[in-house]
């Protein structure tokens, strides 16, 4: 395991994961366009998750050389009888509601991206692995009352989706909208999928 990961973001909910499980973290924002990738939507969500961790790992890693650097990325899928749907950050109240209310009573996809990089003396990208988890989600049914209650209270804008699922231990059991989370570890839910990056950690020890 690396002394130390560079941490290609600025999500406070991954970096303490990471902390969480004992690793030592820098984090370093990329400036990437999270939307710029949308069309890979339709055609294939893990593709796109992977494809925007790779970005931001690439887009810092030239910052750090000689280290470890870290990119991950989620992808909500919200599958409906007109098609899937791509959950997705919402800037205000309003937006967050109605994107609550069209998850309400289903279950939803969170599609996690991850790309791990070595790099050499100047920054160079000397190696690089990636991998896929996928993390389903259901809902009770609940209504419109319901969700404004919570934004209001969680203002949920920094997730896609429009919640979190660690803020389900500040409610009570007929306040809670996931039922059930299905996947390898709920590390997946919150965008770092903790088994997987541990195999992708090996791998690149590896390469």
């Amino acid at each position: 395991m690396p002394t130390t990961l560079v941490l290609a973001s600025g999500s406070r909910y991954r970096a303490q994961v990471l902390r969480d499980a004992r690793y030592e973290v820098v984090t370093d924002p990329p400036e990437v366009d999270e939307r710029e990738l949308d069309h890979l939507f339709a055609e294939d969500p893990r593709a796109q998750a992977v494809e925007l961790a790779r970005r931001k790992a690439t887009a810092v890693a030239g910052r750090h050389p000689d280290s470890v650097v870290l990119g991950g990325d989620q992808v909500g899928v919200l599958d409906l009888p007109t098609g899937p749907r791509q959950l997705t950050k919402q800037p205000d109240e309003e937006g967050a509601v109605a994107q609550l209310l069209a998850m309400s009573g289903t279950t939803h996809r969170l599609v996690n991206g991850l790309v791990v990089l070595r790099t050499g003396p100047a920054g160079e990208v000397t190696a690089a692995v990636d991998g896929v988890d996928v993390q389903t989600v259901t809902m009770r049914d609940f209504d419109e009352r319901a969700a404004r209650a919570y934004v209001r209270r969680f203002e949920p804008f920094d997730s896609a989706g429009s919640y979190r699922l660690e803020d389900q231990e500040h409610l009570t059991g007929e306040e809670r909208f996931v039922v059930r989370v299905d996947g390898e570890d709920p590390s997946g839910v919150l965008g770092m999928p903790l088994p997987l990056l541990r195999r992708l950690l090996d791998r690149l020890a590896e390469a």
